[in-house]
């Protein structure tokens, strides 16, 4: 009956693996939790038990763009689904509620925010579904990696239609997720559904090459097939774009700052064939069916694993092999870090937040309202003068709701607003020229309707009154409005998002707030932990596929899946541990910072500088490639061992982390904290300047010169009137980049402000310190760790310097110590004399603990 009713209905002959037993067990009644991997075909897992079931269904899905997709296919033949979300207004939602009150309707997709109504909720308990779906299950659990407040209200709403039948689909989900799904819907004795994880027929490859843009370019123009390439912002898809069809690669870039039309546009010509890349933020992607994408691009890291294979899963669902490709350097890491701290408030932010939403409405403590309290743009920037960015709003209202203090209700206004911009006796006169009589008879029932008001102020049109009581259509409505708004004659306002908070209790000191710090302190670890197993993705030298798997919970000891980059061998960029101890010890004896090439010439001995030929590590590297000793200043660049500012290699400014006694050293200077963050932040405004450049068609001089823009770094400046006080800084320029500035100064000072907030040991170190402190080898930390011991004995040597009483015995074996001991005759003397009289099995990063261990007790004794 099953595979009648399936080729009846979707003309597949056979079930794909895992989808019989799945509807079976639904059919049967019970609980069921779907992870079926991005194209295996989870929607007919539900859409099958609906289209057969005496009643209907309800479907919860997260996106309007995906359930209409799925609405859409489904009714290709006949009406058999339908979707109530935001984009509906109150008619058309009736609509539908009586199509499905006259069983008209198998599936009913709902977006989670209709739970909350309750009309809606007694209407739908009133009609007897027989099954809730909730499909993007790992929304519900705080643990996923796209959790939705909203989805908490799922359980809710289905004990109070009554539902019993209630099954979960997801395609990515670790075991903690799924067991967190399980029990915030409270299923008992669920019937579980695992489907493999591995893609066979996609290869998976990590890029390390700093020219993406250009490598971008010649990955497509070899590979002709529809490819989708995902970047971190907005702005970076945007210029990518912009480049490939400079180089006559015809694309369209997508992201959520369109106009519904415009995405629904490029969606379509995408899915259709008329577009064959697309440059996209992870706004696109969710309910796009097209079977024939052969590459997925990230031209950026995403931040999580979940992400990264729910995307670049999105290729090859015609079974045809497909290849994504994942392009990373190290500020693609910061990029992510700067999401995690505008998504994810600290204490102070979230008072300093509850504050100035009640300043800004003049609500005493000890008072409340039973008003809804609007987000406007003034209370915005109020909340950004505190040094809060406005993207952490929403999460900071979020925990004030978790606390019982405020509630954000975040929600489309459905009122149309107009107001004539003409005169009473202009209007007469225009009306009388007036050629159109539809238009005429529209602008004549206005004015009976609202009278003088609609003339001094905006006033609410209501749709359904004109329909009913004056016989015009919707479209012809639109049209009109969009006319006369148009040639001036009204101003007219369409339905807007509109976000509004109302308050729970009485207001209380913020000082006296009572927050879960705990709850909150482990959002931000578990967003820092699924960027850091993206970064171990990134660096594995492991099957990737393997990775992947092991990450949701399947544990393979010998797999491999033969096509991945590691697996093939043409993983573009691998460390060497000997480049990488040669590079660190460069840059100890050399005062200052390198660009590449200057490092290149040290290291190979090419450069002809005396300064160069002095170091000791001149020439080391004479017999390797300049890819090989490339890829490790990548490692050590995406370790955050060096960093890069302005076209120059520093080591991390935190001196804390290359601190050493050596005398050796002594002449080497890290770079002053403020200077590198100067430098930094001068870079940032500098490209937003050029950016200016391009766009006006000026000398970037001419837009802001050099010298105002570090008097701009050196003021600081919050406001536009004290950016316009600045020497030389006139409103001219302000109209072109003033905004834009004072954005980049807002976002930087307070990342700096939280980066200062750290402990005496900055974070990567602490762990080596917790490792050191309990007894670990130094073996052994490099391996939990997955540092090289060389990268690890000089965090050490920090350790040692701040913490000298401290027993580090355990990190060598007791005959290493003593033997190494026995050999330093002098602190003063360079690793690599003390190396030739030691054994060659003893390393490098063993001489250098010993040593630092040694001077820091001849210190202090002395």
């Amino acid at each position: 009956m099953l595979l009648n009713k399936l080729q009846e209905f979707f003309g597949f002959e056979k079930f794909r693996p895992g989808q019989e037993q799945i509807i079976i067990d639904i059919l049967n009644k019970k609980n069921v939790l779907v992870i079926m991997p991005t194209g295996a075909g989870k929607s007919v897992c539900y859409q099958l038990p609906s289209l057969i079931s005496d009643s209907y269904s309800i479907i919860i899905s997260p996106l309007i763009s995906l359930m209409q997709d799925q609405v859409n296919s489904l009714n290709q033949n006949n009406k058999t689904a339908a979707f109530i979300n935001s984009s509906l207004d109150f008619h058309e939602s009736e609509k539908v509620l009586n199509e499905l009150q006259n069983s008209k309707i198998k599936m009913l997709f709902v977006s989670p925010e209709r739970l909350n109504n309750l009309n809606f909720v007694q209407r739908i308990k009133m009609f007897k579904p027989e099954y809730l779906f909730i499909d993007e299950a790992h929304c519900i659990s705080e643990w996923g990696h796209n959790f939705r407040p909203s989805y908490r209200n799922i359980i809710n709403f289905a004990e109070a239609i009554e539902v019993k039948n209630i099954s979960a689909f997801t395609a990515t989900a670790t075991p903690e997720v799924r067991k967190d799904i399980i029990d915030q819907l409270k299923f008992v004795n669920p019937s579980i559904h695992i489907t493999g994880f591995e893609r066979e027929n996609i290869s998976l490859n990590v890029l390390f090459d700093k020219s993406k843009k250009e490598k971008i370019i010649d990955i497509l123009s070899k590979d002709k097939k529809p490819t989708i390439i995902y970047a971190s912002t907005r702005k970076h898809a945007e210029q990518l774009s912009e480049f490939l069809n400079l180089n006559k690669i015809v694309n369209e870039f997508y992201h959520a700052g369109l106009t519904n039309e415009l995405r629904r546009i490029i969606q379509d010509n995408f899915i259709t064939g008329r577009t064959k890349i697309i440059v996209a933020t992870n706004a696109f992607g969710m309910g796009i069916d097209k079977k024939d994408i052969g590459n997925v691009i990230h031209y950026n890291i995403p931040s999580s694993i979940e992400n990264l294979y729910q995307e670049f899963g999105r290729a090859g669902r015609d079974g045809t092999e497909s290849k994504a490709y994942l392009f990373y350097t190290h500020r693609d890491k910061e990029i992510q870090e700067f999401f995690i701290q505008i998504s994810n408030p600290n204490v102070e932010q979230i008072k300093k937040c509850y504050d100035a939403i009640l300043d800004y409405y003049k609500i005493a403590v000890n008072s409340k309202t039973e008003k809804f309290l609007e987000i406007t743009n003034d209370l915005i920037k109020l909340i950004e003068s505190k040094d809060i960015n406005k993207g952490l709003i929403p999460s900071i209202i979020s925990i004030l709701e978790e606390s019982n203090y405020l509630k954000l209700h975040a929600q489309n206004s459905f009122a149309h607003y107009i107001q004539i911009k003409l005169s009473q006796n202009d209007l007469k006169k225009y009306l009388k020229g007036m050629y159109n009589s539809e238009l005429q008879d529209f602008l004549i029932q206005l004015v009976k309707i609202f009278g003088g008001t609609i003339f001094n102020s905006k006033v609410e049109l209501n749709f359904d009154f004109l329909y009913q009581n004056f016989g015009y259509n919707k479209k012809a409505v639109d049209q009109f409005l969009f006319t006369l708004n148009n040639i001036g004659i009204i101003e007219y306002e369409k339905p807007k998002f509109v976000q509004k908070i109302s308050m729970l209790t009485e207001r209380v000191s913020s000082k006296n707030l009572k927050l879960n710090k705990t709850e909150i302190n482990k959002k931000i670890q578990l967003a820092e932990y699924k960027l850091d197993q993206v970064l171990e993705y990134v660096n594995t030298d492991e099957c990737r596929f393997k990775f992947i798997l092991h990450y949701f919970g399947e544990s393979l000891q010998n797999y491999k899946c033969g096509k991945c980059d590691n697996c093939t061998g043409n993983k573009n960029s691998k460390s060497n541990d000997f480049i990488n101890e040669i590079i660190i010890r460069t840059f100890k004896e050399f005062k200052g910072a390198l660009t590449e090439n200057r490092l290149l010439g040290i290291l190979k001995g090419s450069s002809q500088s005396n300064i160069a030929k002095k170091i000791s590590t001149y020439e080391n590297c004479k017999f390797y490639s300049i890819n090989e000793i490339e890829s490790s200043i990548q490692y050590l660049l995406n370790k955050n061992i060096l960093k890069e500012i302005n076209d120059e290699l520093v080591f991390n400014p935190m001196e804390e982390l290359f601190s050493s006694e050596d005398e050796d050293y002594e002449s080497s200077k890290v770079i002053d904290n403020k200077y590198e963050n100067n430098l930094e932040l001068f870079n940032k405004l500098r490209e937003e300047r050029d950016l200016a450049a391009k766009k006006f068609n000026q000398n970037p001089q001419l837009i802001c010169s050099d010298k105002i823009l570090r008097d701009i770094i050196n003021a600081n400046p919050q406001t536009s009137s004290a950016l316009l006080q600045i020497d030389g800084f006139n409103q001219r320029m302000f109209n072109k980049i003033g905004a834009e500035f004072l954005s980049i100064l807002t976002e930087h000072y307070a990342s700096e402000k939280q980066n200062s907030i750290a402990g005496k040991l900055p974070k990567h170190i602490s762990q080596t310190y917790d490792l050191v402190i309990k007894k670990y080898s130094l073996h052994d930390i490099s391996k939990l760790l997955k540092l090289p011991e060389s990268i690890v004995s000089i965090q050490i040597e920090t350790i040692i310097s701040y913490y000298p009483e401290m027993d580090f015995h355990s990190l060598l074996m007791k005959e290493e110590f003593e033997i190494i001991e026995k050999n330093i005759l002098d602190f003063s003397e360079d690793l690599k004399t003390i190396k030739s009289r030691i054994d060659k099995n003893i390393s490098y990063s063993k001489i250098r603990i010993v040593k630092a261990v040694l001077k820091a007790k001849s210190i202090s004794l002395g």
